[in-house]
């Protein structure tokens, strides 16, 4: 399994082939509905000749001060690849 420099997933197929899989399925759906239920996203037609920014998804193994362990997941943009106009 590849894992990032913190020892968090990289990939959605890792967080499917780990023993704790449930954890992490619970904490990408709660990304899910927040996105939702924030009306931060908006499903449109790309308009042509424009491009979208591609986006991949962050995996976090927090720990809390009580020593618990919290799963979180979190969509991000690569905000680096969008050129002013363009995108």
């Amino acid at each position: 399994m590849l894992l990032t420099d913190n020892g968090e997933l990289e990939y959605y197929e890792e967080v499917l082939q780990v023993e704790r899989k449930a954890g992490w399925e619970l904490a990408i759906d709660d990304e899910i509905m927040s996105l939702m239920e924030n009306q931060t996203r908006d499903l449109v037609e790309r308009p042509e000749r424009k491009y979208a920014l591609h986006n991949k998804c962050v995996y976090l193994l927090k720990e809390e001060n009580d020593g618990t362990r919290r799963y979180k997941a979190r969509l991000v943009v690569k905000e680096f690849q969008q050129q002013e106009v363009i995108d």
